[in-house]
């Protein structure tokens, strides 16, 4: 009878559909296991689902950078009805949010939920993995690397981070995999994680992402560069983490992405080191100027500007870049 209380029923996670996210689903399943839970691409996806949720009691946003869409959808939930912002990146609109606010530096947004949580013990691996993606070194992750060996830690985070590439728009899969994640399994211990890591294995789509990425790469100081103008040119499901691996082995400090879409580029941004440049803020302030929209956090952004301002967007964020 417990596990079709009201409280589950009225719980609802919008987070992100990568590692870090598929992880956090995995924690609050394993505490609300009827709860709600929706997998976004981006902050501007977050307001939209935050904005169409009129009935849950307790929305949680993990790992969903609070830029004015979110806020604004925050501000029009019912007063029958609390926000949770759970990030592992502060924000400085972080104030202008009413409800529960808990960041913590240093690890991944699924280790911030499983502390908050009080999560099971049987889920420290799977939140090390979480860690172990977002480049935190936290205790619980040398706890487990101990405990489970280096290997088995690589080649299972390699495992889950490889499957949810195969359909990078497949959310059923995603919450299947999180439900199935909660009772504390490996990942290759899931039967639909494991074949969707070996189709991707056998296609060699990681070589061919890395490869692409490599043909098209152009470096301006410490910022790797990759413009996708071509919208059949895919990275095979590994966007952005295939940039990023080659722009670190480049001495990188920084990654750029653009896909131009008719009168609109889409730019994605990443910072490999936390001391660096603030790319979310950057992001910010560049929108709020030269209109459209954009946000994120520290090391992790987005944005959509107009075409005409691609060029100035690259060569402000490159001067930008030098001064840190």
């Amino acid at each position: 009878m417990d596990s079709l209380s009201r409280d589950d029923r009225d719980k609802h996670l919008i987070t992100r559909g990568n590692v870090d996210g598929l992880v956090s689903a995995a924690v609050f399943l394993s505490k609300h296991p009827l709860s709600r839970v929706s997998f976004v691409t981006s902050p501007r996806a977050g307001a939209v689902e935050l904005s169409k949720d009129r009935t849950s009691r307790e929305i949680y946003l993990v790992d969903i950078a609070l830029v004015p869409d979110v806020l604004r959808a925050a501000e029009g939930c019912r007063e029958t009805q609390m926000v949770h912002a759970i990030d592992h990146h502060p924000s400085s609109a972080l104030e202008e949010l009413k409800g529960v606010k808990v960041v913590e530096e240093g690890m991944s947004a699924a280790g911030v939920l499983f502390h908050h949580l009080e999560g099971s013990p049987h889920l420290k691996k799977l939140v090390a993995i979480a860690d172990q993606m977002e480049y935190c070194e936290t205790q619980l992750l040398h706890d487990m690397l101990r405990k489970h060996g280096m290997q088995k830690m690589d080649e299972e985070a390699k495992v889950l981070d490889f499957s949810w590439r195969l359909d990078i728009e497949d959310d059923e899969f995603r919450l299947a995999a999180a439900r199935n994640l909660a009772d504390g399994s490996w990942p290759s211990q899931v039967p639909s994680i494991k074949r969707r890591y070996i189709q991707v294995v056998n296609e060699r789509r990681w070589p061919k992402a890395v490869a692409r990425v490599k043909a098209g790469l152009e470096i301006k100081g410490d910022v790797a560069i990759l413009a996708c103008r071509d919208k059949n040119r895919s990275l095979y499901g590994f966007g952005t983490r295939a940039l990023v691996d080659v722009a670190y082995r480049r001495g990188c400090k920084y990654a750029m992405m653009l896909h131009e879409r008719k009168d609109t580029c889409c730019v994605s941004l990443r910072g490999m080191k936390r001391e660096g440049l603030d790319v979310g803020n950057f992001v910010e302030g560049f929108t709020a100027v030269h209109g459209m929209e954009g946000g994120g956090h520290p090391t992790a952004a987005g944005a959509r500007i107009p075409v005409m301002m691609e060029h100035r967007f690259m060569d402000e964020f490159v001067s930008a870049s030098f001064t840190r």
